[in-house]
């Protein structure tokens, strides 16, 4: 079974000062705003609630998280419970929701797919239903390469050449600046033990090829 995610350290780093700038830089979070932040627990949404955590009072906003349990594995619902203390410690308001990733599969969706569009609309729903202007998620630089090939590959036009965007709607990419390996260091050193969803590992998804064998 994955290691639980837990919490017990803090500090400053590389990540925070690339994250404030990505912020600052494609006006991804203003004064003011509440955010918040699609957590499942892996090692980018952990990092991600830290770094926001840290840079909230310096960008005024309002930090809570939001863990969706996509119930396709028998270790979902004690992960998320894990990741709901994690917040506890932290002193971040944190909501846990079960999603119904069947409802969302129809014909040339995948799994993967299926569970992508359940988990977005969860959180885009809690956003609006708790005041939330912004909704981040834990992309990294990494993924933008990965998303850029696998989209290549597959045959795209211009538009798909433009990648993974920081900001589309509501949802917001404060991590997209920061590589794999830094945020690896981050929640490191910061004592963070996080999920490792086996799935990323599992060569019979597109996702897991291209970063184990084309990257």
């Amino acid at each position: 079974a994955p290691a639980l995610v837990s919490y017990t350290g803090g500090g400053t780093s590389f990540v925070l000062a690339r994250v404030l700038e990505t912020i600052t830089q494609h006006r991804l979070i203003e004064p003011g705003q509440r955010v918040l932040v699609g957590l499942s627990g892996g090692p980018d949404s952990c990092a991600l609630l830290l770094a926001l955590r840290t840079l909230s009072e310096r960008l005024k906003c309002e930090v809570s998280a939001m863990c969706i349990d996509h119930g396709m594995r028998a270790e979902s619902a004690g992960e998320a419970a894990a990741v709901a203390r994690m917040c506890e410690d932290l002193g971040v308001a944190c909501q846990v929701k079960r999603v119904d990733v069947r409802s969302h599969r129809a014909a040339h969706v995948s799994w993967q797919d299926a569970a992508r569009r359940a988990r977005l609309g969860a959180l885009e729903e809690a956003a609006t239903k708790h005041g939330c202007e912004v909704v981040a998620l834990g992309h990294n630089a990494e993924d933008q390469a990965e998303t850029l090939l696998f989209r290549i590959v597959r045959g795209t036009g211009i538009k798909g050449l433009a990648g993974i965007p920081y900001r589309r709607g509501v949802f917001v990419r404060p991590l997209l600046d920061v590589r794999r390996a830094q945020i690896e260091k981050f929640i490191s050193r910061r004592g963070v033990k996080p999920i490792r969803d086996p799935s990323n590992e599992n060569a019979k998804f597109a996702r897991a090829r291209v970063r184990h064998e084309w990257m």
